[in-house]
């Protein structure tokens, strides 16, 4: 990029340091008034013209590059577009399994307070049974 942008600055140098002696040339050449301003009708021409071929180019270069940066920037979206849905369908499989996995231990959480409970509850009963029996006198 830096090469494009030094091409153009000696380009602009070398066109306005070519009119520029031109203009002296012919502002100090030995010609009556009338053929030096004919000579410069001429040399304006030619420089008008070719800063229009020069313009024309530059448009030429500058309509390529934003077809090319167009089409690139339609791949991107298009690639965007195709990395979201991968990202959103691993989202939602994650939530589903996730889902699955708290569900699950839910029920191994509620399975575990209900064996608990039962426990529990048994040894309740049995040390309320051996404590009966105890009162009464009798032996377990």
């Amino acid at each position: 990029m830096s090469d494009n942008n030094g091409g153009s600055e000696f380009f602009k140098g070398f066109l306005f340091g070519g009119i520029a002696g031109a203009v002296i040339a012919l502002l100090y050449a030995p010609k009556s008034g009338k053929e030096v301003r004919e000579d410069i009708r001429k040399i304006s021409a030619d420089l008008t013209d070719d800063a229009q071929g020069s313009l024309k180019s530059a448009q030429q270069k500058a309509e390529t590059l934003f077809e090319e940066t167009k089409k690139q920037l339609e791949e991107l979206q298009k690639e965007a577009e195709s990395a979201l849905e991968d990202m959103t369908k691993k989202a939602a499989d994650g939530v589903e399994k996730s889902k699955t996995v708290v569900k699950n231990e839910r029920r191994r959480f509620g399975d575990a307070i209900d064996a608990g409970l039962g426990a529990y509850k048994k040894e309740k009963t049995k040390k309320a049974t051996t404590s009966r029996t105890r009162s009464r006198g009798t032996k377990p």
